[in-house]
């Protein structure tokens, strides 16, 4: 069931961020970093989870290719076969991140059909980004 969901959130996500404008993709999301920081990580993320080669995921020339990109690796993760504890950790992730771009709560029932109380604790637990510059400038 995991998997499927990881699948099912993935493309939801991807279609809500294929309408941004470059100004929307450089709004914050995460302390000091951009929504188009917080979906590169998350693609990322995506990559070393499937098991893809040692290769850093290349940033693209423009942020209004990175749908396509979160899109590849998303469906690249689901036809890996993740272990379930992997496709659970994956779209906890999934969603801290979608709430922090999009500013919306986790539905109850998708909390429930994943089996996990607090969605976003669980996914800031697999979550490794670091606060940006700016972030470490305004706690100084």
């Amino acid at each position: 069931m995991s998997v499927a969901l990881l699948d099912r959130e993935a493309r939801s996500l991807v279609q809500r961020l294929r309408v941004w404008t470059p100004p929307r993709w450089a709004a914050a999301a995460a302390p000091g970093r951009s929504r188009a920081d917080v979906v590169f990580h998350l693609a990322a993320s995506f990559v070393a989870l499937a098991g893809e080669a040692p290769v850093a995921l290349p940033r693209l020339s423009t942020d209004l290719a990175l749908p396509d990109q979160l899109s590849v690796t998303a469906a690249d993760l689901v036809r890996s076969g993740p272990a379930p504890d992997v496709a659970l950790a994956a779209t906890c992730h999934l969603l801290l991140h979608r709430a922090q771009l999009l500013g919306e709560e986790v539905p109850v029932g998708l909390a429930e059909a994943l089996g996990v109380a607090d969605v976003l604790s669980a996914g800031a637990h697999e979550c490794d980004l670091e606060p940006g510059p700016e972030a470490a400038e305004e706690s100084s």
